[in-house]
């Protein structure tokens, strides 16, 4: 599915279900900062927005799903709602424990640039939840 071809958008959402693959995460971080910046959010914001989204994608390609056995897929959420701007990055792998020799520095970049930031981790999967102040345009 091309990214521009949302599985569900309406005026404040847009929902993605792409390959976690590097070539569909550099791809969705620019179309989110647009569609962010479109929503109002500041330039910096955005760029903010762009950086941690990023980081949260390229995680679910690096580290959900090492081994190839699954799906190798992420979904990447949208939504302008009460006064904010929500991004999820949500994926049906693994979490692994422990830091790699070639990571560890993806979770504290997106504590550092986003407002809100959050990671649920379950057995079936991590949800990345981001937020930025952003007031209906």
């Amino acid at each position: 599915m091309p990214i521009d071809e949302p599985v569900r958008a309406t005026t404040g959402e847009l929902i993605l279900e792409v390959a976690a693959v590097p070539a569909r995460a550099a791809a969705l971080r620019d179309l989110l900062a647009k569609w962010a910046l479109d929503r109002g959010l500041p330039r910096e914001l955005a760029e903010d927005l762009k950086l941690t989204a990023y980081e949260a994608m390229t995680n679910v390609v690096r580290h959900a799903y090492p081994d190839g056995t699954d799906a190798n897929v992420m979904t990447i959420t949208a939504a302008h709602e009460d006064g904010q701007l929500k991004i999820t990055v949500a994926d049906a792998g693994r979490w692994r424990d422990g830091r790699r020799p070639d990571g560890g520095r993806g979770l504290p970049i997106i504590r550092a640039f986003a407002p809100e930031a959050s990671v649920t981790s379950t057995p079936t999967g991590t949800i990345v939840r981001l937020a930025w102040p952003c007031p209906s345009t």
